[in-house]
């Protein structure tokens, strides 16, 4: 898989990414084992990133709130320094809110879902219809 450089940032991303919609069963039920292969059979095609889904609209809360990327990440064992991870914000349950508050909390609550410690890039989800359809 090529790995290419993402801007000035010093990630080197791999040209194919994961979105991990699946994962929370948005186009259907998937196990938690079947979950787990489909995020080591991407590793081991060389995929290194992975876009888990915005904060409050994911169907994929597991085991405690725990999102099915985390669990699946965790669970194949590979080093944190090895895959890059992206995360959005701003499309919430609750409308569009892209204020400093909200985005801080989106962050936080995707860290905890997600097991993680950092994520590599925050993405702000259908900004464009937060313009025009207000919060």
């Amino acid at each position: 898989m090529e790995l290419r450089e993402l801007g000035n940032t010093g990630l080197k991303v791999s040209t194919v990414g994961f979105g991990a919609a699946p994962l929370g069963s948005v186009y259907g039920p998937i196990t938690k084992e079947d979950a787990i292969a489909s995020v080591r059979h991407a590793l081991d095609l060389g995929i290194n990133f992975f876009t888990s889904l915005c904060t409050t609209l994911s169907l994929s809360y597991v085991e405690g709130g725990i999102w099915m990327l985390g669990i699946a990440l965790k669970a194949v064992g590979v080093l944190r320094s090895d895959y890059i991870v992206s995360t959005k914000c701003g499309h919430c349950k609750e409308g569009f809110d892209f204020s400093a508050e909200r985005v801080t909390r989106s962050i936080d609550e995707s860290l905890s879902r997600l097991q993680l410690d950092y994520v590599d890039i925050l993405q702000c989800h259908d900004i464009e219809l937060g313009l025009f359809i207000g919060s």
